[in-house]
């Protein structure tokens, strides 16, 4: 059965590479996103969605 739940961002999301920040809007909420380090996990240490 395929997903049909495929989040309109996902790629824009997986092709930014280290370093690199993008902002995306949820309804009408603006963030600012950028692929996590071990540190940043470490840093934020509560929860995190996985998307595999």
């Amino acid at each position: 059965m395929a997903n049909t739940n495929k989040i309109p961002f996902l790629d824009a999301l997986l092709e930014l590479g280290e370093g690199e920040e993008t902002i995306i809007v949820i309804h009408g909420q603006p963030f600012v996103v950028s692929r996590a380090t071990e540190d940043d996990i470490e840093r934020i240490s509560r929860g995190y969605f996985c998307l595999d």
